[in-house]
């Protein structure tokens, strides 16, 4: 796996678990439009994954 596409999972994953985890311990908002922005930002790591498969 290429190093930016690694990265690119990692920094998803990071955005992801860290609002979900400020969710649950410190009660923190997690708003229907910050989910759709979490699953657009996993989509978009997902996109580039399966272009980069492609080549």
């Amino acid at each position: 796996m290429p190093v930016g596409i690694a990265y690119g999972i990692w920094a998803a994953c990071g955005v992801g678990l860290t609002a979900s985890g400020a969710r649950v311990f410190f009660k923190d908002a997690l708003t229907k439009r910050m989910g759709a922005g979490i699953a657009v930002i996993a989509a978009e790591v997902l996109i580039i994954e399966l272009g980069m498969a492609a080549h």
